[in-house]
């Protein structure tokens, strides 16, 4: 069982603080698949974020194995759907094709969130929006502590209502929220300076 992190105090070899600053986005992964029981162990506690009445509006599409190909491909499709492609020549365009697809098949897991629409984009969709973004985070940080790597993506595609049909599902009644990334690093990029926070507080007294 995982144990629960504390803040400044150690568990399992790392606490909240080095976790959370830690923690890397990771572009290049190993190959190894993460056990299923682990992935489950994470994602199980990762489900302990707030969220609105108990709605636990998160919902998850994991591709691995051949799948991954295939997830690559309709995003691609979708890029080039959206123009994002759209100053490549068709030589170029292939090669763009063979590099998405190396990189899709290089990276053990992607985890599609989604969820139920409420209300169409009204604030009770903006609160199931911000619980999984908890989740998400809370993953990112259990999966570190574990010695596994995350890139969690936000692309135009998730807005793309053929995407939405392509993945199974249906633009009027699901959200696309993000594509997580998951794997066990190959290499660790270093860390970036953070603007001084108070940069960004106004403390307001009367």
């Amino acid at each position: 069982m995982i144990k629960i992190l504390i803040i400044n105090k150690v568990v399992n070899g790392i606490n909240l603080i080095d976790a959370i600053r830690g923690r890397r986005t990771i572009l290049d992964y190993k190959p190894d698949k993460i056990k299923r029981e682990l992935l489950m162990e994470i994602l199980t506690n990762a489900s302990f974020a707030p969220n609105h009445h108990m709605k636990e509006p998160w919902k998850l599409k994991i591709y691995e194995e051949d799948s991954r190909s295939k997830f690559g491909e309709k995003v691609v499709d979708s890029y080039i759907r959206l123009g994002l492609l759209k100053t490549l020549n068709e030589g170029k365009l292939k090669k763009a094709r063979e590099a998405y697809d190396r990189f899709f098949t290089s990276v053990p897991h992607h985890i599609l969130f989604y969820m139920d629409k409420e209300d169409n984009g009204g604030y009770l969709d903006d609160e199931n929006f911000a619980a999984i973004c908890a989740f998400i985070q809370n993953f990112q940080l259990l999966a570190w502590e574990k010695g596994i790597g995350t890139m969690w993506t936000a692309k135009e595609t998730l807005r793309d209502e053929v995407f939405i049909r392509d993945v199974g599902l249906s633009p009027n009644e699901h959200r696309l929220v993000a594509v997580v990334q998951v794997g066990y690093p190959n290499k660790v990029p270093k860390g970036k300076e953070r603007t001084p926070i108070q940069e960004s507080i106004e403390w307001i007294q009367a």
